[in-house]
Protein backbone atom coordinates (compact mmCIF):
# COMPACT_ATOMS: atom_id res chain seq x y z
CA UNK A 1 0.00 0.00 0.00
CA UNK A 2 1.53 3.29 -1.01
CA UNK A 3 2.00 6.40 0.79
CA UNK A 4 -1.07 8.18 -0.51
CA UNK A 5 -3.56 5.81 0.09
CA UNK A 6 -2.56 5.39 3.45
CA UNK A 7 -2.92 8.80 3.98
CA UNK A 8 -6.12 8.75 2.06
CA UNK A 9 -7.66 5.81 4.73
CA UNK A 10 -6.29 7.62 7.89
CA UNK A 11 -8.51 11.02 6.55
CA UNK A 12 -11.35 8.49 6.30
CA UNK A 13 -10.77 7.20 9.85
CA UNK A 14 -10.76 10.51 11.20
CA UNK A 15 -14.02 12.18 9.44
CA UNK A 16 -15.57 8.40 10.40
CA UNK A 17 -14.58 9.22 14.32
CA UNK A 18 -15.96 12.22 13.97
CA UNK A 19 -18.97 11.68 12.45
CA UNK A 20 -19.75 8.76 14.66
CA UNK A 21 -19.48 11.25 18.04
CA UNK A 22 -21.83 13.71 15.78
CA UNK A 23 -19.51 16.72 15.50
CA UNK A 24 -19.04 19.03 12.72
CA UNK A 25 -15.33 19.80 11.77
CA UNK A 26 -15.60 23.48 12.88
CA UNK A 27 -16.60 21.80 16.78
CA UNK A 28 -13.99 19.04 16.49
CA UNK A 29 -11.31 21.63 15.21
CA UNK A 30 -12.61 24.03 18.19
CA UNK A 31 -11.91 21.45 20.71
CA UNK A 32 -8.67 20.42 19.50
CA UNK A 33 -7.27 23.92 19.09
CA UNK A 34 -6.80 23.75 15.40
CA UNK A 35 -8.27 25.53 12.29
CA UNK A 36 -11.21 23.87 10.78
CA UNK A 37 -9.22 24.11 7.25
CA UNK A 38 -6.43 22.01 9.15
CA UNK A 39 -8.75 19.54 9.89
CA UNK A 40 -9.90 19.67 6.47
CA UNK A 41 -6.95 18.87 4.91
CA UNK A 42 -6.35 15.97 7.23
CA UNK A 43 -10.01 14.30 6.46
CA UNK A 44 -8.70 14.84 2.81
CA UNK A 45 -5.81 12.84 3.40
CA UNK A 46 -3.33 16.07 2.01
CA UNK A 47 -1.69 15.89 5.45
CA UNK A 48 -0.64 14.02 8.64
CA UNK A 49 -0.70 16.29 12.17
CA UNK A 50 1.81 16.16 14.96
CA UNK A 51 1.90 13.71 17.80
CA UNK A 52 -0.17 15.93 20.21
CA UNK A 53 -2.35 16.61 17.58
CA UNK A 54 -3.08 13.06 17.05
CA UNK A 55 -3.43 12.40 20.77
CA UNK A 56 -5.95 15.06 21.64
CA UNK A 57 -8.08 13.66 18.35
CA UNK A 58 -8.27 9.97 19.88
CA UNK A 59 -8.75 11.33 23.50
CA UNK A 60 -12.57 13.40 21.42
CA UNK A 61 -13.17 10.81 19.16
CA UNK A 62 -13.01 7.89 21.96
CA UNK A 63 -10.65 5.82 19.45
CA UNK A 64 -7.25 4.84 19.41
CA UNK A 65 -3.80 6.12 17.37
CA UNK A 66 -3.32 2.72 15.79
CA UNK A 67 -6.74 2.68 14.42
CA UNK A 68 -6.63 5.87 12.79
CA UNK A 69 -3.24 5.28 11.69
CA UNK A 70 -4.54 1.63 10.60
CA UNK A 71 -1.87 -0.13 12.45
CA UNK A 72 -3.77 -2.03 14.47
CA UNK A 73 -7.28 -3.63 12.43
CA UNK A 74 -7.72 -7.13 14.26
CA UNK A 75 -10.77 -8.80 12.40
CA UNK A 76 -13.38 -9.64 14.92
CA UNK A 77 -16.57 -9.38 12.82
CA UNK A 78 -17.64 -11.36 10.67
CA UNK A 79 -18.15 -8.44 7.90
CA UNK A 80 -15.07 -7.09 8.50
CA UNK A 81 -16.70 -3.87 9.47
CA UNK A 82 -14.13 -0.98 10.85
CA UNK A 83 -16.65 1.21 12.23
CA UNK A 84 -18.14 -1.55 14.59
CA UNK A 85 -14.76 -3.27 15.12
CA UNK A 86 -13.38 0.41 16.27
CA UNK A 87 -16.75 0.31 18.45
CA UNK A 88 -16.54 -3.12 19.89
CA UNK A 89 -12.68 -2.62 21.21
CA UNK A 90 -13.68 0.65 22.57
CA UNK A 91 -16.46 0.05 24.33
CA UNK A 92 -13.96 -3.43 25.73
CA UNK A 93 -11.26 -1.04 26.72
CA UNK A 94 -13.99 1.58 28.64
CA UNK A 95 -15.92 -1.47 30.39
CA UNK A 96 -15.08 -0.23 33.69
CA UNK A 97 -14.02 3.57 33.94
CA UNK A 98 -12.54 4.74 37.31
CA UNK A 99 -14.97 7.65 37.87
CA UNK A 100 -18.39 8.13 36.36
CA UNK A 101 -21.42 10.58 36.83
CA UNK A 102 -24.65 8.34 35.70
CA UNK A 103 -27.90 10.35 36.05
CA UNK A 104 -31.74 9.55 34.83
CA UNK A 105 -33.62 11.48 32.22
CA UNK A 106 -34.30 14.52 33.77
CA UNK A 107 -30.83 15.24 34.09
CA UNK A 108 -29.66 14.62 30.80
CA UNK A 109 -30.73 18.52 29.92
CA UNK A 110 -28.12 20.54 31.85
CA UNK A 111 -25.24 18.18 30.54
CA UNK A 112 -25.55 18.97 26.61
CA UNK A 113 -24.51 21.83 26.26
CA UNK A 114 -21.10 20.38 28.19
CA UNK A 115 -20.57 23.82 30.24
CA UNK A 116 -19.70 21.42 32.99
CA UNK A 117 -16.95 20.57 31.30
CA UNK A 118 -15.10 23.88 32.70
CA UNK A 119 -16.25 23.41 36.31
CA UNK A 120 -14.51 20.04 36.10
CA UNK A 121 -11.58 21.42 35.00
CA UNK A 122 -11.15 24.14 37.59
CA UNK A 123 -12.01 21.49 40.50
CA UNK A 124 -8.99 19.35 38.58
CA UNK A 125 -6.96 22.48 39.23
CA UNK A 126 -7.42 22.36 42.87
CA UNK A 127 -7.28 18.87 43.24
CA UNK A 128 -3.82 18.90 42.02
CA UNK A 129 -2.65 21.71 44.28
CA UNK A 130 -3.51 19.03 47.16
CA UNK A 131 -1.43 16.51 45.13
CA UNK A 132 -4.67 14.90 43.89
CA UNK A 133 -4.84 13.48 40.41
CA UNK A 134 -8.58 12.96 39.42
CA UNK A 135 -8.87 10.79 36.51
CA UNK A 136 -11.15 11.54 33.43
CA UNK A 137 -14.44 11.80 34.07
CA UNK A 138 -17.27 9.99 32.59
CA UNK A 139 -20.78 11.44 31.65
CA UNK A 140 -23.65 8.69 31.56
CA UNK A 141 -27.67 8.27 31.45
CA UNK A 142 -28.69 5.26 32.64
CA UNK A 143 -32.53 4.32 31.89
CA UNK A 144 -32.90 2.32 34.59
CA UNK A 145 -32.53 5.13 37.24
CA UNK A 146 -34.92 7.16 38.15
CA UNK A 147 -35.26 10.57 36.45
CA UNK A 148 -34.02 12.92 38.71
CA UNK A 149 -31.58 10.73 40.35
CA UNK A 150 -27.52 10.51 39.94
CA UNK A 151 -24.95 8.70 41.08
CA UNK A 152 -21.33 9.05 41.51
CA UNK A 153 -19.56 5.66 40.72
CA UNK A 154 -16.00 4.15 40.62
CA UNK A 155 -15.21 0.83 38.74
CA UNK A 156 -19.08 0.65 39.03
CA UNK A 157 -19.45 1.07 42.86
CA UNK A 158 -21.64 3.44 43.95
CA UNK A 159 -19.49 6.05 46.24
CA UNK A 160 -22.51 8.64 46.36
CA UNK A 161 -26.73 8.10 45.11
CA UNK A 162 -29.11 10.93 45.41
CA UNK A 163 -32.34 11.95 43.83
CA UNK A 164 -33.21 15.24 43.64
CA UNK A 165 -36.58 16.65 45.28
CA UNK A 166 -38.99 17.91 42.66
CA UNK A 167 -39.15 21.54 44.85
CA UNK A 168 -34.97 21.72 43.66
CA UNK A 169 -33.36 23.15 40.61
CA UNK A 170 -31.44 20.50 38.85
CA UNK A 171 -27.64 22.13 38.32
CA UNK A 172 -24.07 20.67 36.99
CA UNK A 173 -22.56 22.99 40.12
CA UNK A 174 -24.67 20.83 42.43
CA UNK A 175 -23.70 17.15 41.11
CA UNK A 176 -19.83 18.28 41.01
CA UNK A 177 -19.96 19.65 44.07
CA UNK A 178 -20.91 16.18 45.22
CA UNK A 179 -18.54 14.81 42.80
CA UNK A 180 -15.79 16.80 44.50
CA UNK A 181 -16.48 15.40 47.94
CA UNK A 182 -17.03 11.61 46.79
CA UNK A 183 -13.89 12.24 45.19
CA UNK A 184 -12.02 13.44 48.54
CA UNK A 185 -13.59 10.45 50.86
CA UNK A 186 -12.96 7.45 48.29
CA UNK A 187 -10.14 8.73 46.65
CA UNK A 188 -8.48 5.29 47.83
CA UNK A 189 -10.98 3.44 45.90
CA UNK A 190 -10.52 5.57 42.83
CA UNK A 191 -6.74 5.45 42.73
CA UNK A 192 -5.37 3.12 40.25
CA UNK A 193 -1.91 1.83 39.03
CA UNK A 194 -2.25 4.07 35.14
CA UNK A 195 -2.91 6.92 37.95
CA UNK A 196 0.35 5.93 39.73
CA UNK A 197 2.42 5.59 36.44
CA UNK A 198 1.26 9.13 35.00
CA UNK A 199 2.64 10.80 38.63
CA UNK A 200 5.40 9.15 38.67
CA UNK A 201 6.21 10.28 34.96
CA UNK A 202 5.31 14.04 36.29
CA UNK A 203 7.42 13.70 39.26
CA UNK A 204 10.66 12.79 37.08
CA UNK A 205 10.76 16.26 34.88
CA UNK A 206 11.77 17.57 38.54
CA UNK A 207 13.22 14.73 40.37
CA UNK A 208 14.82 12.47 37.85
CA UNK A 209 16.84 10.86 40.38
CA UNK A 210 14.34 10.14 42.82
CA UNK A 211 12.87 8.09 39.97
CA UNK A 212 15.34 6.69 37.62
CA UNK A 213 15.91 3.12 38.36
CA UNK A 214 14.08 3.14 41.59
CA UNK A 215 10.78 3.04 39.52
CA UNK A 216 9.47 0.77 38.12
CA UNK A 217 12.52 -0.92 38.04
CA UNK A 218 12.92 -1.56 42.49
CA UNK A 219 9.51 -0.02 43.12
CA UNK A 220 6.95 -1.76 40.90
CA UNK A 221 3.36 0.49 39.93
CA UNK A 222 1.47 -2.68 41.73
CA UNK A 223 3.63 -1.91 44.94
CA UNK A 224 3.10 2.09 44.84
CA UNK A 225 -0.65 1.99 44.18
CA UNK A 226 -0.59 -0.39 47.17
CA UNK A 227 0.78 2.06 49.39
CA UNK A 228 -0.64 4.87 48.37
CA UNK A 229 -4.35 3.40 48.47
CA UNK A 230 -3.63 2.50 52.50
CA UNK A 231 -2.13 5.96 53.09
CA UNK A 232 -4.93 7.87 51.70
CA UNK A 233 -7.48 5.91 53.00
CA UNK A 234 -5.90 7.14 56.34
CA UNK A 235 -7.05 10.96 55.20
CA UNK A 236 -4.17 12.18 54.00
CA UNK A 237 -3.42 13.68 50.08
CA UNK A 238 -0.67 12.64 47.77
CA UNK A 239 1.03 15.77 48.03
CA UNK A 240 3.80 13.45 49.92
CA UNK A 241 3.49 11.71 46.89
CA UNK A 242 7.73 12.41 46.52
CA UNK A 243 8.20 11.20 49.74
CA UNK A 244 5.92 8.03 49.73
CA UNK A 245 8.74 6.95 47.37
CA UNK A 246 12.17 7.77 49.43
CA UNK A 247 10.18 6.08 52.20
CA UNK A 248 9.68 2.88 49.87
CA UNK A 249 12.80 2.56 48.87
CA UNK A 250 14.18 3.90 52.13
CA UNK A 251 12.55 0.18 53.81
CA UNK A 252 13.05 -1.97 50.73
CA UNK A 253 17.24 -1.25 50.83
CA UNK A 254 17.02 -2.41 54.66
CA UNK A 255 16.52 -5.98 54.09
CA UNK A 256 13.57 -6.11 56.20
CA UNK A 257 10.70 -8.41 55.68
CA UNK A 258 8.22 -6.43 53.15
CA UNK A 259 4.89 -6.93 52.92
CA UNK A 260 2.73 -4.82 51.46
CA UNK A 261 1.24 -3.90 55.13
CA UNK A 262 4.64 -3.34 56.80
CA UNK A 263 5.94 -1.06 53.56
CA UNK A 264 2.77 0.63 54.37
CA UNK A 265 3.24 1.02 58.06
CA UNK A 266 7.14 2.48 57.97
CA UNK A 267 5.91 4.86 54.95
CA UNK A 268 2.72 6.20 57.44
CA UNK A 269 5.42 6.36 60.69
CA UNK A 270 8.08 8.06 58.56
CA UNK A 271 5.02 11.01 57.54
CA UNK A 272 2.96 11.31 60.24
CA UNK A 273 4.74 12.88 62.52
CA UNK A 274 4.39 15.96 64.88
CA UNK A 275 7.09 18.01 63.04
CA UNK A 276 4.90 17.84 59.67
CA UNK A 277 2.82 21.05 59.05
CA UNK A 278 -0.46 19.36 57.83
CA UNK A 279 -0.48 17.53 60.65
CA UNK A 280 0.51 19.98 63.58
CA UNK A 281 -2.71 22.08 61.63
CA UNK A 282 -4.94 19.00 62.09
CA UNK A 283 -4.12 18.88 65.46
CA UNK A 284 -4.40 22.37 66.28
CA UNK A 285 -7.76 22.42 64.91
CA UNK A 286 -8.75 19.51 66.84
CA UNK A 287 -8.01 21.27 70.30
Amino acid sequence: MNDEIVQNEFGKRIAECRREQRLTQEELANRVGITPQALSQYERGLRYPDVSILKSLCGLLNTSADYILGIEDKKITESNNPRIQNEIWWNLRNSLNPLVIAFGNDIVPVFIDEQYVETISELRLRFSKEGILMPIVRIQDMLNLKPREFMILAYDNILYQEIIPENEEISTENIIQKLEVSVRNHYGEILNVDMIKNLTDNLRINHSALIDGIVPEKISYSLLTSVCKAFVARGNTLKYFPRIIEFVEEFLRSGQHKTDAEITEYVVKQIENRKNLWFWLHEHDNR
